[in-house]
């Protein structure tokens, strides 16, 4: 950019524009065409099918970083995310390694927002919204809990609200970065204990952690359905149940009783208020049995709120579908509500196991005391003051536009068909 009255300055000879090597490689079918992004754990391009013009994400680790351990988690993770097979699961095409020895994934290439995203703009969602996320992802997590993984990370920065031209939005579950496979877990050495004392790795995010992962505990689907709570509460609420810093939220998750999301805001009901108070239970074998049978739950309860008419029912909602064609990187287009700008994205979710973003990892003694000077944590400090800061991670990459806009549901009358119909089919 000039500057009025000097002169720019000369550009130095002899120095040719840093050109990226990987961009135009063929990797499979796809052909790299740009970078998109970086993260702590490696660079993100776009890639393209030539033929049909797929487009997908092209995720390349760091060589600093590479190992036969992190070699064996990305192998691992693209097989756990490629044996759910479910439409709500980010899907992973073809992993590999480059010549020079780097991995490298290649896998969807999203377009919408978090869930994080929306909640940030709208502070809550409404009971229809929050059903109808509620439904999507217990489904995605249902069928991963049958494929034998646990997520392990559940959060708003990872449930990814699609957004298609001329489509309703669907759900993706993302970043199985630290995801566990259960059948995979290897058994102790015949004979062997754990010695008392010894360290074991506690991994997640510590506003959404179950209290078995907290304590260091085996880890089971269980710990996901506590997830589904945590979010269930922020979604019907438009904050976490409990808040603070890091050490004092998690010791309320393990010591303190949640409050009902009815005592924080108005119209919820009843039976919304114990399927939450639920999924919260401190004691895993308390929860639920399974993602299916909250799933089920949620229908019944459904069916039950639709007495109450169409302002009071959580089916009068449908997820909102945009008027006009979206470009891959929006500037600012319309939905048919006006001229609320909606911000497009290109998700990449994370690739390595145990390098989730915002993601704490640690290893701590089998189940130490709570200090005395940490305390209750809820409604202690405002969440906003105590953001969960991201380790070196491979972030989720977003191409945003310049203005995020609020995701406005509409509220329509139950569709034939019956609450089925508005929520999906148990599978």
């Amino acid at each position: 950019m000039s500057t009025p009255g000097i002169p720019d300055p000369a550009p130095e000879r002899g120095t040719p524009p840093v050109v990226d090597p990987l961009v135009s490689m063929r990797l499979g079918e796809f052909v790299i065409e740009e970078r998109i992004g970086a993260g702590g754990m490696g660079v993100v391009y776009r890639a393209v099918h030539p033929l049909i013009g797929k487009q997908a994400a092209v995720k390349v680790l760091r060589a600093e970083l590479m190992s036969p351990e992190q070699e064996q988690r990305l192998l691992v993770e693209a097989k756990a995310v490629n044996a759910i097979r479910h439409p709500g699961i980010l899907d992973i095409f073809n992993c590999g390694a480059l010549p020079d020895g780097r991995p490298y994934v290649v896998m969807e290439l999203l377009q919408g927002r978090s869930l994080e995203d929306v909640l940030r703009e709208q502070g809550r969602l409404n009971i229809g919204m929050t059903v109808w996320v509620l439904d999507q992802l217990l489904s995605a997590l249902a069928a991963a809990h049958r494929a034998g993984v646990v997520h392990r990370d559940l959060k708003p920065d990872n449930v990814f609200l699609v957004e298609v031209p001329d489509t309703a939005p669907t759900l993706k579950l993302v970043d199985f970065g630290i995801a566990q496979v259960m059948q995979e877990e290897p058994p102790p050495p015949s004979g062997a204990k754990r010695p008392s004392g010894a360290k074991r790795p506690m991994t997640g995010t510590p506003e959404c952690m179950s209290p078995e992962q907290i304590r260091g505990g085996p880890v089971g689907p269980a710990a996901d359905l506590y997830a589904v709570g945590i979010l269930a509460f922020q979604m019907l609420t438009g904050a976490r149940p409990f808040q603070g810093e890091h050490m004092q939220v998690m010791f309320a998750q393990v010591e303190q009783p949640p409050p009902a999301p009815s005592t924080r805001a108005e119209g919820i009901a009843p039976g919304l208020d114990a399927l939450v108070l639920q999924l919260l239970e401190k004691d895993p074998a308390r929860r639920p049995a399974s993602a299916q049978a909250v799933r089920e739950q949620l229908h019944q309860l459904a069916r039950e709120l639709s007495l109450e008419g169409p302002k009071g029912s959580i089916l009068a909602f449908t997820p909102p579908t945009f008027a006009a064609p979206l470009p891959s990187v929006m500037p600012q287009p319309t939905t048919r509500w006006g001229r609320a700008p909606i911000a497009m994205a290109a998700v990449v979710a994370l690739a390595f196991l145990g390098m989730g973003t915002g993601v704490l990892t640690w290893a701590r003694e089998d189940a130490p005391e709570a200090p005395a000077a940490v305390k209750a944590a809820s409604d202690a400090v405002p969440e906003t003051q105590h953001p969960v800061r991201p380790l070196d991670t491979w972030e989720t990459v977003l191409i945003r536009s310049r203005a995020p806009a609020v995701l406005r549901p509409s509220a329509v009358m139950l569709p034939a068909g019956g609450p089925e119909a508005a929520l999906g089919p148990v599978q």
